[in-house]
Formats: C-alpha cells, sequence, structure tokens
C-alpha cells in the first residue's frame, strides 16, 4: 500500500468523504455549516506521514474512537518505534522513544490498530 493510499484510508478515519484524486487529495466533507450555506466545503487533506501536528489530531481522533481499548494505540506506537526489540527495551527509554515517535511512525502505529494495513 502506498503513502497515498494510507492517507487516504486515515484520511476516512478522521471523517473525510468523496475523496477526489488525483487534484492534490482535495475532498469534499458535509458538514452543518456548509449544510446551512446549501454547499459543501473543499478541504485539503491532512499530511499525516509528514506533520506531527495532522498526525497528533489523527490520534486524538483515533483515542475517542477506540475509547476503553485506547491502549492498544500505545501498544503498536511502541511496536513501530522499538521493533522487535521492544520487549527488551527499558520501560523508561520506550517512553522516551514514544514520545519522539515521528509523524510516519505515529501514523503506521493507527493504521495498524485500526486494521486498516
Amino acid at each position: 500500500m502506498t503513502i497515498q493510499e494510507k492517507t487516504i484510508k486515515l484520511a476516512e478515519v478522521a471523517g473525510f468523504t468523496d475523496i477526489m484524486l488525483p487534484m492534490g487529495f482535495h475532498q469534499q466533507m458535509s458538514d452543518e455549516k456548509s449544510k446551512e450555506c446549501g454547499g459543501r466545503w473543499r478541504f485539503e487533506i491532512p499530511k499525516y506521514f509528514e506533520d506531527l501536528n495532522a498526525a497528533h489530531e489523527l490520534e486524538k481522533i483515533v483515542e475517542l474512537i477506540l475509547d476503553s481499548e485506547a491502549w492498544k494505540l500505545d501498544h503498536w506506537v511502541n511496536e513501530v518505534v522499538c521493533g522487535d526489540a521492544g520487549i527488551d527495551v527499558d520501560p523508561n527509554l520506550a517512553v522516551s522513544l514514544i514520545r519522539k515517535a515521528t509523524a510516519e511512525q505515529r501514523c503506521e502505529a493507527i493504521g495498524k490498530t485500526l486494521n486498516l494495513w
């Protein structure tokens, strides 16, 4: 699965709909405000794999979706960041590594948590 395909999957999780390609990842999303105006707003899909702020916003959405199972996301972030050695990594070091996870690592963990890929 390409980064573009993964980004689309993540955008769908975040509520983006009617994703149109290849024109710069634009999509249309209905919301209450656009319904009041009788139209649809156009947004650019966030570059989750490149933008740490966008990845963090996506994490918040995923935590709400997972609710009491939000620990699964922590598990996958640990797995992606620490790899197979994650079990053997000192817990304090693991926490430090997880805090420094890149946007790409966070997105990979989200995708694995939600079984998107």
